[in-house]
C-alpha cells in the first residue's frame, strides 16, 4: 500500500496540499500519515526552560484529530488508512523516521509558501529542507495554485535522460490513475539534443512509458527555468516534475537563490523524483 505522508502545520496552504493528495490518490488505496511536529519556541530557549511537552503534544494531537476528520470527508478509496502523527522532533527528522518505517513505497505532499524562484524563497525553509533530505518522491503545492485533476503532466528531462523506471514510477502511475499525458521536455545545453528522433533516450522512454500517451518537445534558449515555465503555461500543464539529481543542473537549482531575472516561477504543483 501506498503511505503518503502529509506534513501539516495547520495552515491554510498545508490543508490545501493535503486536499490535493486526496485529489491525485482518491482511486487507489492509500495509508495517510498526518504529521505534525513541534520544537522548543524561542521564549523558552531564550531563558533556558523547558515547556511542558505533554502539553504540547496533546494539543498537537488535538488539531491532527480535527484535521483527521475534515480530512476523511474528502473522496478516498474504501481501503485508505488514516494516522495521525505528533512528534517533538525536526520535520526532516520525523519524515526520514516514518521513510525507514516505510521504505517502499512512500510520498510527501506539502504545501510551500510564498512566491519566488524555485528554492527555499518559494518552497519555505522546512519544505526546503524535506526536498533535499528525503528519501522519497515529493509534491510540493504552492499556496497560489490553482488544484485540478492532472491531465497534462510535464517531465523536464534533463541531459542525463531518466535511468531507471523507478525514477518516473510515481509520475506515471498518476498519468495512468486519471488517463492522463505526459509531456516529456528537455532544454539542450548544448548542440546535442537529447530527446531527439530515434535518439536512444526516445527509445528507452518508450519502453518505460509503454501505453502512457506521451509526446517528446525539445525548447531552445538561454534561460532554462523560463522556458520550462513557459512552455507548462502553453500547454495547460497541471503538474510539473523534474528528477532530482545531486549533480547538475538540479543540483545548482535547488542550492542556489534563484534571481527574479532568472527563476523558475511556477503557480503549478512540483512532483520532485529522485535519481
Amino acid at each position: 500500500m501506498k503511505h503518503v505522508i502529509l506534513p501539516t502545520d495547520f495552515s491554510n496552504n498545508a490543508w490545501k496540499a493535503m486536499s490535493y493528495a486526496a485529489q491525485l490518490f482518491h482511486n487507489v488505496p492509500c495509508n495517510y500519515i498526518l504529521l505534525n511536529t513541534f520544537s522548543v519556541p524561542y521564549s523558552y530557549a531564550d531563558v533556558s526552560a523547558m515547556p511542558n511537552v505533554e502539553l504540547l503534544t496533546e494539543d498537537s494531537e488535538s488539531q491532527l484529530q480535527t484535521v483527521l476528520k475534515r480530512f476523511k470527508e474528502l473522496d478516498h478509496h474504501d481501503n485508505s488508512t488514516f494516522k495521525t502523527l505528533a512528534k517533538f522532533a525536526s520535520l526532516v527528522d520525523s519524515v526520514r523516521a516514518i521513510e525507514t518505517e516505510h521504505p517502499d513505497d512512500c510520498t510527501i505532499v506539502m504545501g510551500t509558501k510564498g512566491a519566488g524562484g524555485l528554492g527555499e524563497t518559494f518552497l519555505g525553509t522546512m519544505t526546503s529542507h524535506v526536498v533535499n533530505s528525503a528519501k522519497s518522491p515529493v509534491i510540493c503545492v504552492p499556496n497560489e495554485a490553482e488544484l485540478s485533476v492532472p491531465k497534462n503532466l510535464m517531465l523536464a528531462v534533463d541531459s542525463e535522460g531518466v535511468d531507471k523506471m523507478e525514477e518516473i514510477q510515481l509520475l506515471v502511475d498518476i498519468a495512468n490513475q486519471h488517463q492522463s499525458a505526459i509531456r516529456l521536455v528537455n532544454v539542450p545545453i548544448s548542440e546535442e539534443e537529447v530527446l531527439s528522433e530515434d535518439s536512444a533516450e526516445q527509445f528507452v522512454l518508450d519502453n518505460y512509458l509503454g501505453k502512457t500517451p506521451h509526446t517528446y518537445h525539445t525548447l531552445h534558449g538561454n534561460y532554462k527555468e523560463d522556458l520550462l515555465t513557459q512552455f507548462a503555461e502553453r500547454n495547460d500543464v497541471d503538474l510539473i516534475a523534474l528528477i532530482r539529481r545531486d549533480r547538475g543542473f538540479w543540483k545548482n537549482l535547488f542550492h542556489r537563490s534563484l534571481t527574479k531575472s532568472m527563476s523558475f516561477y511556477s503557480d503549478k504543483p512540483l512532483l520532485i523524483l529522485r535519481d
